[in-house]
């Protein structure tokens, strides 16, 4: 995008907006599940950055322990279509991941609200997980909280209405969480 769109891009709506439509774009790019984690959309937005990454030096920089969470992620992404993987020419041990598709189309434009691509959009991923203060951050709770912070004050039927027309009791289980674990406040 050149520079004088992307300007455009970045004044035409308030920070809490930005961080709204970037949110919606995460979840695009993994495949319309705003129940997807926080972990999961910081591990697509890596691969999209370093195509032909493999999952041992995701898991490097990223600071991801477990290779069985690991495995579980990339395999979601690749059942799911937000990734392709490809052996190695050099390395038939090492598979190389890349985004593709719809994912990788949602993820470019999420990373055009940054004045440094991926690495903001890393950041204020980032930032959520910090503030959401949970095991398993999803995009929903994200979401509930960017919301909050567009509106400065909202209902709970405000809420629920700028979310992604999910379950409702997935929904309502999404805020009662936050509201217990001291993120928002109910009203």
């Amino acid at each position: 995008m050149d520079s004088i769109k992307l300007q455009a891009k970045r004044a035409m709506h308030t920070r809490g907006q930005k961080a709204c439509l970037v949110i919606d774009h995460v979840v695009e790019a993994l495949a319309g599940d705003p129940s997807c984690s926080i972990k999961r959309a910081l591990i697509i937005t890596y691969i999209d950055e370093n195509p032909g990454t493999t999952q041992t030096k995701i898991m490097k920089d990223l600071g991801i322990k477990s290779k069985t969470t690991m495995n579980r992620e990339i395999d979601w992404l690749f059942n799911y279509g937000c990734i392709q993987r490809q052996q190695s020419r050099k390395d038939g041990r090492a598979i190389k991941l890349e985004t593709c598709g719809y994912a990788k189309k949602a993820i470019e434009s999420a990373a055009d609200y940054f004045p440094k691509s991926h690495k903001g959009l890393q950041k204020f991923l980032n930032r959520y997980i910090k503030v959401l203060e949970q095991s398993r951050p999803t995009l929903r709770d994200a979401r509930i909280v960017a919301t909050l912070y567009d509106k400065g004050k909202a209902s709970k039927p405000e809420l629920m209405d700028s979310l992604y027309n999910g379950p409702a009791t997935t929904d309502n289980r999404a805020y009662k969480k936050l509201v217990d674990d001291g993120v928002i406040k109910d009203g």
